[in-house]
């Protein structure tokens, strides 16, 4: 509560400043601004914290005040993405044209988002642009968003395409609480479209940049230019009886004389470089997807396209799912795509790798694909055929371990454990690099359903303590054992009367019927050290100077410490 009156008190102003003390001000930046459409994250990226609170929650709070405070002269949009359903590409809705504001709805629709899927920027930019009048001169976007483009296109290239196009279209990012990865990927947008790029790590910092990327959107031209007429169009086709795919759907490389000549989408206008008859090398691309296709293109005599370049691809649709009753989606999911030509699969895949729920584009032809899920793979043969689209679903089928272990029962969860994964209890006891998983405390790995070993071991020091138990892991489910270790700490010191110490070393023994000089357990050059034992009795066994002395037997007591003194010559 304190966080949100202090938020409030700060917010004077969003797209103007109030009246009863910057009326002029007002004035002035009601004259200067235009339509605005404003583009929110409503991607589950957006359940991510900021200073202990959702990052959602945080952009509500803003959105609520830049509505309450609106200036009514300037007409406001809202487009959100991500907000309705999980894993589709296609979730964006534009929840209010540019217009006057309703506020009480516009402010209701904020506050009913719930992060749920995906990030499909570059579809939102498209249609976010045609929403504010794409060719009716100065137009901007103001896209807030914390992440990544998730759904296989390069929002970078639409952007700069969207430019091109319109060179008065301008798109202003606000990055939310991004990584510098992010923070590039984002920039970009609005360099290509020669937009304004505010970074902002909290409330404060995202109430400002809302502010000053609504003061930079320009008004509309009183007299805008008339829509620019095409001047040639470049065509192509995903198989050789299929329509002519969409000019803005394939974008192109053409070259002339060995060097480029023209690079964007299928319109060209009265600026573009002039197509004279003639052939063209080109490369097509579909999106910007793995189906691309090197062709040539002649350019008759009335100075159109003949025919089309046909890039013979067609789509795929890949799922997945965890559990036993088939409808559960396997999270973070990615695909790989490795090419069977003459019956031999590449070792070499399409350098492309995709989480699914889209449509993948592929040349046509056989392919392995390899599903992901932290260790768990499995793999099909599919064949892509040209201008259709299938889809395919993987079993999946798996669950989680997540061990925890404590130094004796009821004691607290250790620190710094870890754990591997074993098929066979003889492995396990033996431990090496044949090891299934490997995890520490708090990870969660992903496990075919089935019974396995688990290798446990506490390290202090170089000394650690080692157990195996069995586990099963079931599918959809996350099996939580907590391993007792049933160890203690000791805490040892040795030291010589004449201080002479030379090749020295230490073992540490386990004392038991049939050994009572101890059987060793672990070796440590350190005369003052800490080490991991299991409960019950214990020797150590000292080199010095070419002799060997045993120590006392100590007991040691589950999760307790036991200081040792041990004097030597």
């Amino acid at each position: 509560m304190n966080f949100l009156i202090r938020f409030l008190a700060t917010l004077a102003l969003v797209c103007s400043v109030t009246s009863t003390m910057h009326a002029q001000e007002n004035a002035v930046a009601s004259a200067e601004v235009g339509k605005v459409m404003i583009v929110l994250d409503g991607s589950n990226s957006m359940w991510g914290q900021v200073d202990g609170e959702a990052k959602i929650t945080i952009a509500k709070e803003v959105m609520t005040d830049l509505i309450t405070n609106w200036d009514d002269s300037v007409d406001l949009g809202l487009t959100v993405y991500g907000h309705r359903r999980k894993g589709d590409c296609a979730d964006i809705e534009v929840v209010a044209m540019p217009g006057k504001v309703d506020r009480q709805a516009l402010i209701d629709k904020v506050q009913s988002i719930t992060p749920r899927g995906k990030t499909p920027i570059s579809k939102t930019l498209s249609l976010a642009a045609l929403s504010v009048g794409f060719f009716s001169g100065k137009s901007s976007v103001v896209l807030v968003s914390d992440g990544l483009e998730t759904c296989n296109a390069d929002p970078c290239a639409q952007a700069k395409s969207l430019g091109i196009i319109n060179p008065g279209f301008d798109v202003h990012v606000i990055g939310f609480d991004v990584t510098e990865e992010e923070f590039k990927s984002l920039q970009c947008i609005a360099t290509e479209t020669g937009g304004k790029f505010f970074r902002a790590n909290n409330a404060e910092e995202l109430k400002d940049a809302l502010r000053q990327t609504v003061a930079a959107t320009p008004a509309p031209d009183p007299t805008p230019p008339a829509e620019p007429e095409p001047s040639f169009f470049l065509y192509a086709k995903l198989c050789e009886t299929c329509d002519r795919l969409p000019n803005l759907d394939v974008s192109w490389d053409v070259k002339r004389g060995g060097a480029d000549f023209y690079k964007g989408l299928g319109v060209l206008y009265p600026n573009d470089p002039v197509f004279e008859p003639g052939s063209y090398p080109v490369t097509a691309r579909y999106f910007s997807s793995a189906l691309a296709r090197n062709a040539e293109i002649v350019v008759g005599q009335n100075g159109q396209q003949i025919g089309e370049v046909n890039l013979d691809g067609g789509g795929v649709i890949l799922s997945a799912y965890a559990g036993d009753d088939k409808t559960l989606a396997a999270d973070s999911m990615f695909y790989e795509f490795f090419p069977i030509v003459d019956g031999a699969v590449s070792s070499k895949r399409i350098n492309i790798a995709v989480e699914g729920g889209g449509v993948t584009w592929l040349p046509a032809g056989n392919y392995k694909v390899v599903a992901k899920h932290q260790s768990i793979t499995e793999t099909v043969e599919l064949e892509i055929v040209a201008g259709e689209t299938i889809k395919h679903t993987f079993d999946m089928r798996f669950g989680y371990l997540k061990p925890s272990a404590v130094m004796m029962p009821g004691g607290p969860t250790v620190p710094s454990m870890a754990f591997e994964v074993y098929s066979n209890r003889d492995a396990a006891n033996a431990g090496g690099g044949d090891n299934l998983a490997f995890g520490l405390l708090g990870a969660k790995i992903a496990l075919k359903p089935g019974a396995y070993f688990l290798r446990t071991f506490y390290s202090v020091s170089s000394v650690y303590t080692a157990r195996v138990d069995p586990v099963n892991v079931e599918s959809n489910a996350i099996a939580e054992p907590v391993i007792n270790l049933n160890v203690g700490l000791v805490d040892y010191k040795i030291v010589s009367a004449e201080n002479a110490y030379k090749y020295f070393g230490v073992d540490l023994l386990r004392v038991t019927a049939d050994a009572p000089d101890g059987a060793e357990l672990s070796f440590s050059v350190n005369r003052i050290g800490k080490a991991v034992l299991p409960a019950g009795q214990h020797r150590l066994g000292i080199y010095n100077r070419g002799e060997y002395q045993l120590s006392d037997v100590f007991e040691v007591v589950a999760g307790e410490t036991t200081k040792l003194n041990v004097s030597i010559p």
